[in-house]
């Protein structure tokens, strides 16, 4: 039975102890094994196996975290490329007007009729507006476009071969804040130091 969805089994298969481990582990994921056999009276490797058979029954699926809901919201919030074309090619000059903003995830020197494109994710469309405003007077910019990002679909990076999405297609990962160089690796914020 395992891999069995939680549809596949009956609820009667869940002990007294099951469903007190489980309550156990909804209240906080991040309890040892230790902990929770002192809690329920067990041993350690009897929480271990009964972990074990939860998940390959489907009855857990994953341990995650829960946020608080203000930064969930800084998160998860709406995310847009600013495409621009540059009066000259001086992408650095915009890249230091906006590299201090919190919204900034990434910024790229682009070939082709877009010189620079930039990707922001905040709360609410008023903010993205204004960011785009704050684009369209900086000198360097002839032309600002938006794109907004309806739903993330891939994100794979040569340099971050085991980054995975989220839970959700449609929002950006806050691990792309972390390449982005916030508390991270700094991947993509090493890219936008090569800005032309």
């Amino acid at each position: 039975m395992a891999g069995a969805s939680c549809k596949d089994r009956p609820e009667a298969e869940l002990s007294v102890l099951d469903r007190k481990l489980v309550g156990l582990l909804t209240e906080d994921a991040r309890r040892s094994h230790t902990e929770l056999a002192a809690r329920l009276g067990v041993s350690r490797t009897t929480v271990k196996n009964r972990i074990d058979r939860l998940m390959d029954l489907g009855i857990i699926e994953r341990f995650t975290i829960k946020l608080a809901g203000s930064e969930e919201r800084k998160l998860r919030g709406d995310a847009s490329f600013f495409h621009m074309k540059l009066r000259r090619p001086f992408c650095k000059s915009v890249h230091d007007a906006v590299r201090g903003w919190p919204e900034l995830i990434g910024a790229w020197s682009i070939a082709g009729t877009t010189d620079m494109t930039l990707l922001v994710q905040c709360e609410g469309l008023e903010r993205i507006e204004e960011l785009r405003e704050q684009l369209a007077r900086h000198p360097e910019v002839e032309l600002v476009w938006t794109a907004m990002v309806l739903r993330q679909w891939t994100l794979k990076s040569s340099r971050n071969r085991d980054y995975e999405p989220g839970d959700g297609p449609d929002r950006l990962d806050f691990r792309l804040r972390e390449m982005a160089g916030m508390g991270g690796t700094g991947q993509v914020a090493s890219d936008a130091e090569k800005i032309r």
